[in-house]
């Protein structure tokens, strides 16, 4: 007997020893401070839904089911974005915003790129033009959200029109501090990230040539594993940016239409001050807020104008645009028609109207609107909006309006669906 308590004593022996081989992992003191940033991370994550709850336009339950959806597409954009994304000696594209992180009236013609980049580092950006209205390049200073709004500003710009571009379409920019033959964009030494908007308003057609960057200072040298100290400040910076910008677009939201408007109102456009953080200095837009009743439309009408890209498009509270693919929530320069006085006459409203320049508002009560002219040779004035009832509707349109059938509308909607299917086939 007391052999056999020998034995079973012994097996336990080296059952705890070999499990200690297996799964014990003693941790060191670096090791320790890669979990304690983990942790801080999940902490953080948890107090992000005070910004929603907080929200002054949080009023029911499905606009905050959007808010949280919203916060966390933001949080999963952002985790890409500084652990892939961020780094100016490797940049790769980021297709952003996009189908899924939508923020602040994300345009649904803009098929956005942006990339990280040094200022004493070279980049060389390759393109084409040939399926796109326009093409406007941007370099800034900073990020909404992760960057002092005081400490951005538009560091240099060019539009597609300024480039040299060959017969294909196809050009090559150089960025970089020094000036350089053919085609450069200035990058100073607080040079940050670079955005280019890819104003595309025929959506069939979706094919976006070849795009190419690479910083030409570090080409053909192997990247460095990332460090502790990097993985930490990526989580960091991820949260905190996911705060910070829902935070700033909340009170822009407050500032813009809460006290500045009154409900269905639409500012006079305003031309994009290049020193206003994130502006793109080639475009001037209006904008207003809807507060509509299901037998209720709201009437914009704008003067057509000459310019190289026109648009409208509605949002939700939270400032992220509305499903453009499966509802009509946006037209364009090529997709809205025009009266024969020179007006374009838009009708917002949650049912349809049966008319060519239908918004719809996919079953929000509230939300803002945004329209845009880009590239103008003059930026127009007397944009109006009024509220009418749907079944008077009629009265205060030309009679020679185009009407639009259930069946006509389903096919419109049937190719904004497969459009988008095809720009986002490779990813969001």
């Amino acid at each position: 007997m007391k052999m056999l308590g020998y034995g079973v004593a012994a097996l336990v022996a080296i059952g705890l020893a070999l499990y200690a081989v297996v799964f014990l992992n003693p941790q060191s003191d670096e090791q320790e401070a890669v979990n304690t940033a983990w942790s801080r991370f999940a902490e953080d994550v948890a107090e992000l839904g005070d910004a929603i709850e907080g929200a002054p336009f949080n009023r029911d339950e499905r606009t905050a089911a959007a808010g949280y959806r919203h916060i966390a597409r933001f949080l999963a954009t952002f985790l890409a974005e500084f652990t892939d994304f961020r780094d100016p000696q490797y940049p790769q594209f980021a297709r952003f915003p996009n189908s899924v992180a939508r923020i602040g009236w994300d345009n649904p013609d803009n098929l956005y790129l942006a990339f990280p980049v040094r200022g004493d580092h070279v980049y060389r950006l390759r393109g084409n033009v040939t399926n796109f209205d326009l093409i406007t390049i941007n370099v800034y200073s900073g990020m909404l959200g992760h960057t002092p709004v005081s400490d951005i500003r538009t560091i240099s710009s060019v539009a597609s029109d300024e480039l040299d571009i060959d017969g294909n379409g196809d050009f090559v920019l150089t960025l970089g501090p020094e000036p350089v033959e053919g085609n450069w964009l200035k990058l100073a030494p607080d040079a940050y990230i670079v955005v280019i908007r890819r104003l595309a308003g025929d959506w069939e057609r979706t094919d976006e040539g070849l795009w190419e960057v690479l910083n030409l200072t570090t080409l053909g040298q192997g990247k460095p594993r990332p460090t502790p100290e990097a993985v930490a400040r990526q989580l960091d910076d991820a949260v905190s940016q996911t705060r910070a910008l829902r935070d700033l677009l909340t009170l822009a939201h407050r500032l813009t239409f809460q006290l500045a408007f009154s409900p269905n109102e639409i500012s006079e456009p305003a031309q994009a001050d290049p020193n206003l953080p994130m502006a793109d200095p080639f475009q001037a837009a209006s904008r207003g807020y809807f507060q509509l009743e299901e037998d209720e439309a709201l009437l914009v009408e704008a003067p057509l104008a000459d310019c190289r890209y026109t648009n409208i498009q509605l949002a939700n509270p939270w400032m992220e645009s509305l499903d453009y693919a499966s509802r009509q929530s946006s037209l364009n320069h090529r997709t809205a028609h025009v009266d024969a006085d020179n007006r374009v006459r838009y009708v917002i409203s949650a049912k349809d109207p049966g008319v060519q320049n239908w918004l719809d508002t996919a079953g929000w009560a509230e939300g803002s609107l945004c329209a845009r002219w880009t590239r103008c040779a003059e930026y127009p004035t007397g944009i109006s909006a009024r509220l009418v009832k749907l079944h008077e509707l009629d009265r205060h349109l030309p009679a020679d309006t185009p009407r639009v059938s259930p069946a006509h509308r389903e096919r419109t909607i049937a190719a904004r669906q497969a459009a988008i299917s095809r720009r986002y086939a490779g990813g969001g």
